[in-house]
């Protein structure tokens, strides 16, 4: 049964989405809860928009919401399955538990960059391998959120110089790997990132490279190894009812512009904001960017097989879908 306030905030999105007369555009709310600085929508939702109402030819206006002031990322999930908004980003780590399959990008040492992940899963949804858990929505993309690394003050280049540091880690997965990593895990907020390396509290923070850029963090370290602990990632949904019954040259807009080419161009996006990160923080004087070789990466991921072989026992049809994933990122690699 639905409350009165989810009841009326579903009215009004109907609403909203019926146009007035018919030779008024059809009008969809996209809930974006990040910034609308953010490179997720400066570089994916406000181009995908202009795309779809350029294609519809004037038959659909794609209003977007961003920051909150419709859904936040707990509840845009739920604000779209629910109605209220009829196109939104969201993130995994806030609906984790109902896409198990999705999250084979946590795993470590499985994709190099984040780009390479959130392509790979998209194909996973596309050859049908991971697609039962899509079935609430119409999926109009997945996308991997940066490339991920130890940042520290002190060098870290190899698994073994990780032994008994504290560091900083953002998500349980994080956490797990830097615990086997030889480290001590502590947990905290971004924000209190800076203080806490900057206090000594902490030698460095597990955390990807726009992350590091964003919140200052080549300020208070000097050392940087990429370890790719595993990779977040976030998704563009469209309410899967409202999709069914589109006008046909609005749907096509959609479709055309959605699914791969979306899922790609996010890619590209999330590489370029990774080299520019990378690029800023390598600009402030006294930071070194350690290379792994070929022995050490493969040192540090057997200290995480444990969280790979966890996963695989824990997940529905985990073999397969880390096989499936494993295969796309080798084609990804080499260029197809």
């Amino acid at each position: 049964m639905k409350t009165p306030l989810i009841a009326a905030l579903a009215a009004a999105a109907f609403a909203v989405a019926a146009p007035a007369a018919a030779d008024e555009p059809l009008q969809l709310k996209f809930g974006f809860p990040s910034p609308p600085t953010s490179w997720t929508n400066t570089m994916g939702a406000t181009p995908w928009i202009k795309q779809v109402e350029e294609a519809a030819g004037g038959a659909v206006e794609i209003k977007l919401f961003p920051g909150g002031s419709i859904a936040t990322f707990r509840t845009v999930y739920d604000r779209l399955l629910n109605g209220v908004i009829d196109v939104c980003f969201g993130t995994f780590g806030e609906i984790g538990a109902q896409y198990p399959r999705t999250s084979v990008w946590s795993l470590p040492f499985e994709a190099e960059r984040s780009s390479q992940a959130g392509l790979a899963v998209w194909r996973l949804y596309e050859a049908g391998v991971i697609a039962e858990e899509y079935g609430k929505v119409k999926a109009l993309a997945v996308l991997g959120f940066g490339t991920s690394g130890i940042h520290a003050t002190q060098p870290v280049a190899k698994v073994e110089d990780m032994q008994g540091l504290k560091i900083i880690a953002l998500s349980r997965a994080s956490g797990e790997g830097v615990q086997l990593s030889g480290a001590a895990p502590v947990t905290m907020t971004p924000a209190e990132i800076y203080q806490s390396i900057q206090r000594g509290l902490a030698a460095g923070v597990s955390f990807t490279w726009p992350g590091v850029d964003t919140f200052k963090i080549g300020e208070v370290t000097r050392h940087h190894v990429d370890v790719p602990f595993g990779m977040g990632g976030g998704y563009y949904f469209m309410n899967k009812e409202l999709h069914a019954k589109l006008p046909d040259k609005v749907r096509a807009a959609v479709d055309k512009f959605s699914g791969r080419p979306l899922a790609e161009m996010m890619a590209k996006a999330v590489d370029t904001v990774d080299q520019e990160s990378i690029q800023r923080v390598m600009a402030i004087p006294g930071q070194t960017h350690h290379k792994m070789d070929a022995a050490a990466q493969a040192r540090w991921k057997a200290r995480l097989q444990p969280m790979t072989d966890e996963w695989v026992r824990n997940t529905p049809d985990g073999a397969k879908v880390l096989a499936a994933f494993r295969a796309e990122v080798v084609k990804l690699k080499g260029g197809k």
